[in-house]
């Protein structure tokens, strides 16, 4: 009887399988507890798993996790994000229950963490989105939460806008606006969010403040404008935005 050929695994079968092994530490532990062919799901994965030193897969894990929560525009998840880390924080969860939510949610596959394997946002953009999702779920109080995640995103982003181009990643956030310069946004924000961030006190009875935020080749500005301003963000033309935009631009900023 002739022996069945093993069909090793492909390219992506390979690269799922390692992601797989590098994320799920309940994984890591069954393959340790009872060997490569009690996990396998067929014959190509148990040729792979069968050659696997685990002292060197957790040590890679580990090495792994690190570098996910060192991405970022300031140096790390954390950093990008202190403000909404630290609000976290607070209500208990902190960054290594951060670290773990995120690295095995669906928000973590829509990174594209290996150049050229597809489309995919920004690191820190699939992590707003694990953040906003956590704050609905562990936080009682969350309105000033998520307009801080939005707003720690926001900059985030725009600092990718002010100074890579092309960029190496989608973005999926609305009302990003091309100008004559780069990129601009609205946003409104409550006047406690504001206050939290240490900003400019806005007028007192406001509901929601416009804040702008503007990416140039000279870098990111960002703040609250009036309603004047703000009619230049706009969709249909009106004189009003049209003179709001001509002032932007005799500021470097449209």
């Amino acid at each position: 009887m002739s022996t069945p050929v093993v069909r090793s695994l492909d390219g992506e079968q390979l690269a799922d399988l390692i992601m797989r092994l590098l994320l799920d530490s309940g994984l890591r532990e069954r393959l340790a507890a009872d060997g490569a062919a009690a996990v396998a799901a067929d014959a190509g994965e148990l040729e792979c798993l069968e050659t696997i030193d685990l002292d060197e897969l957790d040590a890679a894990a580990r090495r792994f996790r690190s570098t996910i929560w060192r991405l970022g525009a300031g140096g790390s998840l954390a950093s990008a994000f202190p403000r909404s880390v630290s609000a976290l924080a607070a209500d208990g969860i902190g960054d290594a229950e951060l670290l773990d939510g995120f690295l095995g949610s669906p928000r973590f596959s829509r990174f594209r963490l290996i150049p050229y394997s597809g489309p995919g946002v920004s690191v820190e953009e699939a992590f707003a989105a694990f953040l906003l999702d956590l704050t609905e779920e562990r936080v009682a109080d969350a309105a000033i939460l998520r307009e801080t995640v939005g707003h720690e995103l926001m900059i985030a982003l725009f600092a990718a806008l002010a100074c890579e181009q092309p960029l190496s990643f989608v973005i999926e956030s609305e009302g990003i606006v091309e100008t004559g310069r780069g990129h601009a946004a609205l946003r409104r924000y409550a006047p406690a969010s504001l206050v939290s961030w240490g900003e400019a006190t806005p007028d007192a009875g406001q509901a929601s403040v416009p804040y702008a935020y503007f990416a140039t080749p000279a870098g990111i500005t960002r703040g609250v404008i009036s309603q004047r301003v703000a009619t230049a963000f706009a969709v249909e033309p009106t004189a009003e935005s049209d003179a709001a935009r001509r002032a932007l631009s005799r500021r470097g900023l449209w």
